[in-house]
């Protein structure tokens, strides 16, 4: 950067007459125009009804070819920006100009224009796009029967907007000789014109001005041009761009004058100021920033180019598998390394005729046994290593997996079988699907909770093949018999008897069948004469059993059965007063009275019962009264009343 500034410095003072205006240059200015930099002019601001011209004060000679290169930049507003610019040839002098849709052309004659029109004027029957056209003798009608020498297109190839803020290539080239001109926008032909111009034009006359003019009306934009002085540099198609290898740089740069100085900065230190620097060998892979700035024959110097620039290392080329496996892991891996550059290009030779060029492509071997194998690999800076190897391509094992379904704490057991007996096996994985890992062939597993797992099992063949993945899914289960609540009925009341854990997947056993009408069901019904006691046994398909009873009181009835006495002490016995409702399930009511008749509880719960206390307190000991009233199992409503002793 040193040196760039110091170069700077010293072609500004071989230079001194640049900084003091437009004054030594060969351009007039008029209006609005104004000199940004040594070869940049704005020819109007962002402002309304305004124009400018910059007329080149020296006349040219149209038997003569030129090729003139130009960068234009029509300003940042597409909607509200307006008018556009013009390339002018013209015979009258260098004090014209026109403000609005003239863009500075309009009543100019004679004249050739080439104008880069931004604005839509429907009475000019301009296209909606920003365009540009060929027009002679101040005509800006682009339906007039005369003066429209090419018809409108758009400015840019790709895009119906130029005012994009940015910078555009103009280039108009005329061959004398052929009387053939040529405009081009950023390196894409948009017009082209056949014609004499000296004799069609301007009468025989073949010296003219030439110059830009632009021009603003009721909307505006920044409209700027310069005389182009581009750096840039190229290469040949052929170069590579590798470690150790001569890199030869081209010069490529446009500039409207001649070039007349050249300084480049090829990055590692190294300097030159010739058109095209020798061949360059750079000290090793890496990236680097090349600058180039250079100047014309006006003494105009350009901005820095600054390009970034990489030189490869080359590839360490590996790649893999070993082995590929028939039938299952076919698929070639690269696994090259570049420590500077990109890989760009595969070359893969399988030793058997067959090639393939992408980066991990199928092998297209069939049978088993050695392959040498070739893979060359091309970085996109043009560097190429290659690598071979003996790969073996082997059979894939086939397996399955068998595993028991278990109750509750009892290992699961696992059995794996090799399914291609005629391929050794090495290594077999079992996932049992809680997370745990097992690798024996035939192993067992000891689940923490019951649930379905989701079990799976591999096999790796001694050369290493992996088998498929076979799913080995199995059920840890546990059961929990629940008879119910003991209970009472009356003699001969059926009985409704159901478990309290259903699943669909278990066996249910009541015994013993005394009174049952089917001991094998989760719900029989069962119809005593005496007490009984049933025990559930449930057991589920892996053999898990639990078991539970229920004690079932038979008395006489349907029938109230009410003592006459009981000691609400808390002391565990008799505690509460209730009533025993032998085949009665539906209750009305329960009440006790005082001996005042005042109600001191009343229930028509089942069991229910009074815990000798009234409005929270105690009640005193004594004689107290009672009435029930339910209906039993047949439907018949009934009721009893009677006394109790509370004791104290």
């Amino acid at each position: 950067m040193k040196k760039l500034l110091c170069l700077f410095i010293g072609l500004l003072l071989l230079h001194p007459f640049r900084l003091t205006g437009q004054t030594l240059l060969p351009y007039i200015l008029n209006g609005a125009a104004t000199q940004r930099t040594c070869n940049c002019y704005v020819l109007t601001p962002d402002q309304q009804f305004v124009s400018g011209t910059v007329w080149n004060k020296n006349k040219i000679n149209l038997r003569q070819s030129f090729n003139y290169v130009f960068d234009v930049n029509l300003g940042c507003k597409d909607d509200n920006g307006a008018d556009g610019i013009g390339f002018i040839l013209q015979t009258k002098g260098t004090n014209l100009g026109a403000t609005g849709q003239g863009i500075g052309f309009k009543g100019i004659s004679p004249s050739l224009g080439i104008i880069i029109d931004t604005w839509q004027n429907f009475d000019e029957n301009d296209p909606p796009y920003d365009h540009v056209a060929i027009q002679m003798n101040g005509v800006s009608d682009h339906a007039a029967p005369v003066g429209n020498l090419t018809a409108p297109v758009t400015a840019l190839a790709n895009s119906p907007n130029i005012e994009d803020c940015n910078w555009h290539l103009f280039r108009i080239k005329w061959d004398a000789t052929l009387q053939h001109m040529e405009v081009s926008i950023d390196n894409e032909l948009r017009l082209t014109l056949d014609k004499d111009l000296v004799t069609d034009i301007f009468s025989g006359d073949p010296e003219v001005y030439w110059g830009f003019a632009g021009a603003t009306g009721g909307s505006s934009n920044k409209q700027e041009f310069c005389a182009a002085l581009r750096p840039e540099f190229d290469f040949n198609p052929q170069q590579i761009f590798c470690d150790g290898t001569p890199i030869q740089f081209k010069d490529n740069s446009s500039s409207f004058g001649a070039i007349t100085r050249w300084w480049w900065d090829l990055g590692d230190g190294t300097t030159s100021t010739a058109p095209q620097p020798p061949a360059h060998r750079y000290p090793g892979a890496g990236n680097y920033q090349v600058k180039l700035l250079i100047e014309d024959n006006s003494g105009c110097m350009s901005d820095t180019l600054k390009a970034p620039f990489i030189i490869g290392a080359y590839p360490v080329v590996d790649f893999g598998p070993d082995p590929l496996c028939l039938d299952a892991k076919m698929q070639m891996e690269d696994r090259t390394t570049i420590a500077v550059g990109s890989a760009q290009q595969w070359e893969w030779d399988f030793g058997n005729g067959a090639t393939a060029t992408g980066k991990n492509p199928m092998a297209p071997y069939t049978t088993p046994g050695y392959r040498q194998v070739q893979l060359t690999v091309t970085s996109a800076q043009g560097c190429s290593g290659n690598a071979t190897k003996s790969i073996l391509v082997s059979e894939t094992p086939q397996v399955s997996g068998i595993g028991e379904d278990v109750c509750l704490g009892v290992a699961t057991r696992f059995y794996g079988s090799n399914n291609t007996p005629g391929i050794p096996l090495a290594q077999w994985r079992w996932d049992a699907g809680d997370g745990a890992t097992l690798i024996k062939q035939n192993d067992n597993h000891r689940y923490a909770d019951t649930g379905y797992y989701p079990a799976r099992l591999y096999a790796v063949s001694a050369d290493g093949c992996v088998s498929p993945t076979v799913d080995v899914p199995v059920r840890v289960t546990s059961v929990f018999a629940q008879a119910g609540k003991d209970t009472i009925v009356a003699k001969g009341q059926p009985l409704q008897l159901q478990s309290g854990w259903l699943n669909d997947r278990v066996q249910y056993a009541w015994s013993p069948a005394t009174g049952l009408n089917n001991p094998y069901v989760s719900n029989p019904t069962a119809v005593l004469q005496k007490d009984q006691t049933y025990r559930l046994r449930v057991t589920s398909p892996e053999g898990c059993s639990s078991e539970d009873d229920i004690n079932v009181k038979v008395y006489e009835g349907p029938e109230f059965y009410v003592p006459n006495a009981f000691t609400p002490n808390n002391d565990g016995r008799n505690d509460i007063f209730r009533v025993i409702a032998a085949g009665v399930p539906k209750l009305d009511f329960f009440i006790i009275w005082n001996r005042w008749g005042q109600e001191v509880f009343r229930s028509a719960e089942l069991p229910g019962g009074w815990n000798g206390t009234w409005q929270g307190q105690p009640s005193p000991a004594g004689t107290y009264v009672w009435m029930v009233q339910g209906v039993d199992y047949t439907g018949r409503r009934f009721s009893r009343k009677g006394t109790v002793t509370l004791i104290r």
